[in-house]
C-alpha cells in the first residue's frame, strides 16, 4: 500500500504542473572547494579603452586585476587582449599583445595596468553590423598561477574584462579645383606660363598640403591616353573643410615643344589639385569639371625669329627609362600592412634626364593601370645613360579604400611600376616605362568570408558626433581612474557569465507540461 500512495502522490504532483529540473553552477562549488587549499583567483576587475578608433589604429587600453582568492601569487603572470566580432574570446579572436603583472599580488589586493596596442588592419571576423570591435581580457594567459577557479580568467562582461571600440574612420577630405585662370592665352615657347587656380574642400574632413598638378594634353585628344604632359606644379597649402584656397605659379616654359606635344599649337591646361595622391589615392587623376573649372584653353606657339620665321625643334639626344623586374618580398601581403619591393630603372638612351619619379601603383589580376590605387613615390636625383638604378622601397596596403572604389578582385593584384608617371620628360620611347610583378595574394583576416576591406564614407557625409552623455563621462571617469590604479576591487566575487539558455536543451524539454515530458521519456528512456 505504501509503494501505491507514493505512486499517486507522484501522479498528484505531476497533474500540479511542470517538473523542473535545475542544475547548480559548478563554478561556485569549485570555489569553496578550493579556498581550503589557499589557492588565488585571478580576475579582471576593470578595463576600459577608448571610445572610437579605426583600423590600425594604436589605443591605450587601462585596466585592473583584482586576486580575490585567498592565496597569494608568488610568480609573474600574463593579461593578454585580444579583439573579436562577438563579446567573447573564441577562435576567431585576433591577439593583440600581452600585459605582465609583477608577482606578489596578495589576497584581496588588486594591481591597475595602461599598455598601447594596435587595432587589427582590417575587420576582424564575424564582425557585428554595428561596427564595433570587443577588446578582451584572457588573465593569466599561459596558465602561470594555480587558481581555485580557471573559468572566470576571461568572459566576466563589459567594463571588467570587456572594452567595445566603435569604429570610425577619419573624415576623408576632398580637394577638387573650383576654377583656373591662364596668362597670357596665347603664349610662347621659352616664355612663362603665369597659372592661378581657386583649390577647394568639398568635404567635412581636413585636407593636408599638397601640390597641383598643371597638364598640358592638345585639344581633341583624350585625356589619360598617354598624350599628357605635366609642365609644373602649384604648392596647395593644408585647406580645411569646405573652405578654398587661392593658388598661383609662373611657370617657365620649355624652349621647344615636349616631344609628346609636338605638332600643335592648341592646348587644353588642366589643375589637378591633388598631385601627391595626401587625399585621393585613385589613380590616375584627371579633370573632371571642364573648361572654365579645372581647365582652360591655351595657345603655345615657337618663338619668331627676326626674318618671320620659325626654327623646327631640335630634341637632340634623348634618355630612354626602362624598368625592370618588379619582385615583391611576399607572395601574400596584408591589408594594412607594409611590405617590399625591389625593382630597378636603367637608363637606356643617351642622356641623363635629371631627377625623376618612379611610381608604384596597386592593381588588379589583369594589369590595367587606368583604375589602381597609389602606394608611393621613389625620387630618382639622375641616371647616367647606360647605368641602371635599383630600388628598394617600403609600401603599405591601405586599410580603406575610397569610396566606391572596388579593385577587379580583392583577393589578387598586382604591384606596378611605372618611370615618369606625370610625363614630365622627353625620352626616345614611353613604351618600357612600365613594369608588372606577379600576382600576389592579397590576404584579410579570417578565411570564412566574413571579413572585407572598408570603404571610406563619402567625403560629403557627415560622420555621426559623439555628443557628450552622463554614460561616456563615468566611462571616461572610470578610465582615468584606472590609469592612476585608484578604481576599487569588487566588493562581490566576480564569475565568467553564464552561457545564453537554449531552447531545446534539456532542461527546457523537462520544465514543459506533462504531455511534452511524456514524449520526452518515450524519445529518450
Amino acid at each position: 500500500m505504501s509503494q501505491n500512495r507514493r505512486s499517486a502522490g507522484r501522479r498528484r504532483a505531476w497533474g500540479r504542473g511542470p517538473i523542473i529540473l535545475q542544475y547548480d553552477s559548478l563554478e561556485k562549488r569549485e570555489v569553496l572547494s578550493a579556498a581550503a587549499q589557499g589557492l588565488p583567483d585571478l580576475v579582471g576587475s576593470s578595463f576600459v579603452t577608448v571610445q572610437n578608433a579605426d583600423w590600425g589604429d594604436s589605443v591605450t587600453a587601462s585596466g585592473q586585476i583584482t586576486n580575490q582568492g585567498v592565496g597569494d601569487v608568488t610568480k609573474p603572470f600574463n593579461v593578454a587582449i585580444y579583439a573579436s566580432g562577438r563579446a567573447a574570446i573564441g577562435r576567431a579572436s585576433v591577439y593583440l599583445g600581452e600585459v605582465t603583472i609583477p608577482g606578489g599580488l596578495a589576497a584581496g589586493q588588486s594591481v591597475p595596468f595602461t599598455t598601447t596596442v594596435q587595432l587589427p588592419s582590417s575587420p576582424v571576423p564575424n564582425m557585428a553590423q554595428n561596427g564595433i570591435v570587443h577588446l578582451d581580457l584572457k588573465v593569466d594567459s599561459q596558465q602561470q598561477v594555480a587558481e581555485s577557479n580557471e573559468r572566470n580568467n576571461s568572459g566576466i562582461g563589459p567594463g571588467y574584462d570587456e572594452s567595445a571600440i566603435q569604429i570610425s574612420p577619419a573624415q576623408p577630405a576632398l580637394l577638387t579645383t573650383a576654377s583656373v585662370g591662364v596668362y597670357p592665352t596665347s603664349a610662347t615657347w621659352g616664355r612663362t606660363l603665369s597659372v592661378t587656380a581657386q583649390i577647394a574642400n568639398a568635404s567635412y574632413g581636413a585636407a593636408p598640403a599638397t601640390r597641383a598638378q598643371v597638364v598640358l594634353t592638345p585639344v581633341g585628344t583624350l585625356q589619360g591616353s598617354g598624350s599628357d604632359v605635366t609642365i609644373g606644379s602649384i604648392k596647395v597649402p593644408a585647406v580645411a573643410a569646405w573652405q578654398t584656397a587661392n593658388v598661383e605659379a609662373n611657370i617657365p616654359l620649355p624652349a621647344i615643344p615636349p616631344l609628346l606635344l609636338s605638332g600643335t599649337t592648341q592646348y587644353t591646361l588642366s589643375v589637378l589639385p591633388d598631385a601627391d595622391f595626401a587625399t585621393n589615392p585613385v589613380s590616375p587623376h584627371l579633370a573632371t569639371g571642364g573648361i572654365g573649372v579645372d581647365q582652360a584653353v591655351v595657345n603655345i606657339n615657337l618663338p619668331v625669329n627676326a626674318d618671320g620665321t620659325t626654327t623646327t625643334p631640335d630634341y637632340g639626344v634623348l634618355p630612354d627609362l626602362a624598368t625592370g623586374t618588379v619582385t615583391v618580398g611576399s607572395s601574400e601581403i596584408n591589408w594594412g600592412k607594409s611590405f617590399q619591393v625591389q625593382t630597378t630603372v636603367q637608363n637606356m638612351g643617351e642622356a641623363d634626364p635629371g631627377p625623376f619619379r618612379v611610381r608604384f601603383l596597386l592593381v588588379g589580376p589583369s594589369g590595367n593601370t587606368t583604375r589602381s590605387i597609389f602606394l608611393g613615390d621613389a625620387t630618382i636625383p639622375g641616371l647616367a645613360p647606360g647605368y641602371s638604378q635599383a630600388i628598394n622601397q617600403t609600401l603599405t596596403l591601405p586599410s580603406r579604400l575610397p569610396d566606391g572604389v572596388v579593385l577587379d578582385s580583392v583577393g589578387m593584384g598586382k604591384i606596378v611600376v611605372v618611370a615618369d608617371p606625370e610625363n614630365a620628360l622627353n625620352e626616345t620611347f614611353k613604351n618600357n616605362n612600365t613594369a608588372t610583378s606577379a600576382p600576389i595574394t592579397l590576404r584579410l583576416l579570417g578565411s570564412n568570408g566574413s571579413t572585407y576591406v572598408p570603404n571610406y564614407p563619402p567625403p560629403g557625409q557627415l560622420l555621426p558626433v559623439n555628443l557628450p552623455s552622463a554614460a561616456k563621462n563615468r566611462r571616461a571617469a572610470t578610465a582615468a581612474q584606472a590609469a592612476k590604479g585608484l578604481v576599487a576591487p569588487p566588493t562581490k566575487k566576480l564569475y565568467r557569465r553564464p552561457l545564453p539558455k537554449i531552447n531545446n536543451s534539456v532542461t527546457h524539454q523537462l520544465s514543459v507540461f506533462p504531455k511534452t515530458v511524456g514524449d520526452f521519456i518515450k524519445k529518450y528512456i
